[in-house]
């Protein structure tokens, strides 16, 4: 009986353990896709984020087009005023003035109007001023504030006849510029452009008039003459001109109307693509002077100029017809003698 009892017992705690431990351990299921959690994406470092390059906007300038003209006496020519990366600017102002007054003259473009004007462009619609004395324009301008302004376009257009034989420029003295605030825009003065006039006649004189038609009478046959070879007006040996930082000789022909090759002939360089800012070169195109001419640069005076070619300021400013109080302007040409 005892060992019954305790076989009992046994089965008794075999079936209590059992009972507690829960079914036997097996293989753990594999979970469906719809079972999984969904994939996380990593977060990128702040420092790896894809940069944003901010909207580069061309500075407000102004240029001439063309820069360089060349034209005969009596012939009409247009040079326009252009403006880019004006986009803020809803107001501008500007004074040129044509220097040799001698050389060239501003021709009115409406002769139905009173005074002589230039003719606007479509950029700055609204004219405020707009007037020509002498060899001096005074133009003002302006446009209604809107989202999309145009960045760039036409200012103005000057047209120009040549009266004499020589060398004029056109020179920016003043440039004014507003936004919509009324805040000003700040415009560097553009550089001068150069006009070539060629032809017989004399300085300062005005353009030859055709004579009213006449009746044409049968005249005899004259005698044979000698033809007499009519001598050329001077033109000049060229303009010395001081390369300035960011320039080459290429864009430097271009604004004068020639060659690089040309420019690095007449100045002796060996290599026209090797040029070195502050480097003077000889430009062989006309100067207006019986000899040759210097292109008055930014920080330029009359006593540096007269040092560079070993002249004296009363020499300089008396071959040049200046006065006492030794003024000269970016873009002037100088006649000047090398020594």
């Amino acid at each position: 009986m005892r060992w019954q009892t305790l076989a009992l017992t046994g089965t008794v705690m075999m079936l209590f353990l059992t009972s507690c431990g829960g079914p036997s351990p097996g293989p753990t299921p594999t979970p469906t896709l719809e079972e999984l959690p969904p994939p996380v994406t990593p977060l990128a470092p702040f420092e790896l984020s894809p940069a944003v390059a901010p909207t580069e906007e061309r500075p407000p300038s102004l240029y001439l087009d063309p820069p360089t003209v060349s034209l005969s006496v009596g012939q009409n020519t247009t040079v326009r005023i252009w403006a880019e990366g004006v986009q803020k600017v809803t107001s501008l102002s500007l004074q040129v003035r044509l220097e040799p007054g001698s050389v060239a003259q501003i021709v009115d473009s409406d002769p139905a109007g009173a005074g002589v004007q230039v003719a606007p462009g479509d950029l700055f619609p609204v004219s405020l001023a707009n007037q020509v004395e002498g060899n001096l324009v005074n133009f003002q301008a302006m446009r209604d504030p809107g989202e999309s302004l145009p960045t760039g376009g036409v200012v103005a257009a000057i047209t120009l006849q040549g009266i004499a034989p020589g060398m004029a420029s056109l020179q920016f003295t003043h440039v004014g510029a507003q936004d919509a605030a009324g805040n000003p825009v700040k415009m560097a003065l553009p550089a001068s452009g150069i006009i070539s006039v060629t032809g017989p006649g004399t300085p300062g004189a005005p353009p030859p008039t055709q004579p009213p038609p006449q009746d044409i009478q049968p005249t005899p046959a004259p005698l044979p003459t000698v033809a007499v070879r009519p001598t050329p007006a001077p033109t000049g040996r060229g303009i010395y001109y001081v390369v300035q930082p960011g320039e080459n000789l290429f864009r430097i022909g271009l604004r004068f109307g020639t060659t690089a090759e040309a420019i690095a002939a007449a100045s002796g360089i060996p290599d026209p693509q090797r040029i070195q800012a502050g480097t003077m070169v000889l430009i062989p195109v006309p100067s207006g002077c019986a000899g040759y001419g210097y292109y008055v640069q930014p920080g330029d005076t009359l006593y540096s100029i007269s040092r560079r070619f070993r002249m004296t300021v009363e020499e300089l400013a008396s071959l040049n017809g200046i006065g006492p109080d030794y003024n000269i302007r970016v873009g002037q040409i100088l006649c000047v003698v090398r020594r």
